[in-house]
């Protein structure tokens, strides 16, 4: 069966469950409460995973996940590449294709477990927080990291952070050079393993398209033109997944302005991939709410969305769609609460 014809089919199943919701919206097959939060409610069909919660005599969708066998499918077709992303009359984030070069002034580079689909929503969202509001950004591009499973996106990760640069990072690499050649002002936003793949790509182009060390200068210290390597960028991290300290040290030497970081004190990627936790409160924390990073809703994660402060998350965990938290995680809150 053809893409168009399968993604055509899907659609409409999906469509038919929503649907259904509206006359049947408590089914006694499929739907089922989640623990801990009142007539939050996780819908399965076929296709799709619909989760919702009732409230008013209202159905409130906050997240609708592709099966996993139907999402790796589609992830296998996704190779790395450059889109143009706009910003259209109702404020939401649409595809217009693949793109050669890059032609805005902000740009994004998306983390693991990120299908096309999500990472041009989700990385819009990261440059409005990280660069002003909604108003600013009215287009960007994305170069896409594409996703088949997470043990495969990790296995990615693992490579470059030991300096065994991928295929997806010798592109983005390729990505960089070419707008600084072009002496285009590009301000980037990089999100958990985007934020690998992107430091990992400067000590690349730093080495003249190395990964070794030895072989390509050192990472960059014998190079005449040190400190203007890719000067033409600036980068915001955000959800970091490489490490803060040694990544500096090789933005400093390419000329790359690092505007600031962005995460959660409970981001297990942050603190434990990235290592740069502040406490040891914070990094038991980000172990302790892992389950919401690895399976939790899109409000309730420490890591998927921007960080917008500890009370603003709060709330979220107590009266936000999702699982609430767990009896450790309730446990975990009170002690820390009396240590303030």
């Amino acid at each position: 069966m053809k893409s168009e014809e399968q993604y055509s089919i899907t659609s409409l199943q999906l469509e038919k469950a929503l649907n259904q919701l509206r006359s049947l919206p408590r089914p006694t097959t499929g739907g089922f409460t989640k623990t801990g939060v009142t007539d939050t409610r996780l819908l399965s069909t076929p296709t799709h995973k619909i989760a919702y919660k009732i409230f008013s005599g209202q159905i409130q969708v906050y997240n609708i996940i592709v099966n996993d066998a139907l999402a790796e499918a589609r992830a296998r077709l996704e190779k790395p590449a450059l889109y143009k992303i706009v910003k259209d009359g109702n404020g939401n984030w649409k595809n217009k294709g693949k793109v050669n070069k890059i032609s805005t002034q902000y740009a994004a580079v998306n983390g693991q477990s990120n299908t096309l689909g999500k990472a041009t929503w989700l990385m819009g969202l990261h440059l409005d927080y990280a660069y002003g509001n909604s108003d600013i950004i009215k287009e960007f591009c994305l170069y896409h990291n594409p996703s088949v499973t997470g043990l495969s996106d990790t296995w990615e990760s693992i490579k470059d952070k030991l300096g065994f640069t991928t295929d997806v990072t010798k592109g983005f690499s390729s990505v960089l050079k070419q707008s600084q050649e072009a002496g285009n002002d590009i301000k980037w936003m990089a999100h958990s393993q985007g934020a690998i793949i992107f430091s990992e790509a400067v000590r690349y182009v730093l080495n003249g398209g190395s990964s070794w060390a030895i072989l390509g200068g050192f990472n960059g210290i014998t190079r005449d033109d040190k400190g203007s390597v890719l000067n033409k960028h600036s980068v915001t991290f955000h959800g970091n997944g490489n490490n803060e300290s040694r990544s500096q040290v090789l933005f400093e030497r390419a000329g790359i302005n690092v505007l600031g970081y962005n995460s959660h004190p409970y981001d297990l990627v942050n603190n434990v991939a990235g290592m740069n936790f502040s406490s040891f409160k914070n990094l038991i924390g980000s172990i302790i709410y892992s389950p919401h990073v690895f399976g939790g809703s899109v409000q309730q994660s420490p890591h998927t969305l921007p960080y917008e402060g500890f009370e603003n998350w709060d709330n979220k965990m107590t009266n936000g769609p999702g699982k609430g938290r767990n009896k450790t995680q309730r446990t975990f809150k009170a002690i820390t609460n009396n240590l303030k």
